[in-house]
């Protein structure tokens, strides 16, 4: 579709698909934590640790696009869970790190394996090549929304207050 014919495209079947991909993945990422006893925030988290472990809160609030009370409730949990374990930073002890244990690195090749498997299934018989222009696509939809539809939303909140 050209661009200049995209202000005419219908969106409601798209947007209704999406939400319905949305909700499947939900349910399916909340099934295959539940093995683990863990939630999907807690399994964003140990993601983005994996990744690059000893964050800072609210470094990792940040990446994860969760607020204060939310990400600090979500290494709460965690912690009774003994998946992670706050620091202070020795540089600045207002700065506090957010550190996994032993107990999460061994969780990380069972967690990502089966998640692994379980997502080539969802993806089923798409091309590498579809797979990198829906990534593409996504991708490109979430700029949008964060760069012109939350600015127009947090405008009209601020408007009100």
């Amino acid at each position: 579709m050209r661009r200049d014919t995209m202000h005419t495209f219908d969106f409601a079947g798209v947007g209704s698909l999406m939400g319905k991909i949305h909700r499947a993945m939900k349910r399916f990422i909340e099934g295959h934590m539940k093995h683990f006893q863990i939630t999907p925030p807690q399994f964003e988290v140990l993601v983005t640790l994996w990744e690059k472990d000893g964050l800072a809160l609210n470094e990792l609030g940040k990446i994860l696009a969760r607020d204060g009370p939310t990400i600090t409730g979500i290494i709460d949990r965690m912690e009774q869970k003994q998946l992670v374990n706050r620091k202070r930073d020795s540089a600045d002890r207002r700065c506090i790190k957010v550190v996994l244990t032993p107990k999460a690195w061994g969780l990380k090749e069972e967690l990502t394996t089966h998640l692994q498997a379980s997502l080539k299934d969802i993806a089923g018989d798409l091309s590498q090549l579809e797979m990198s222009q829906l990534e593409s696509i996504l991708t490109k939809m979430l700029m949008n929304i964060e760069q012109k539809i939350v600015p127009r939303i947090q405008g009209k909140l601020h408007a009100t207050i």
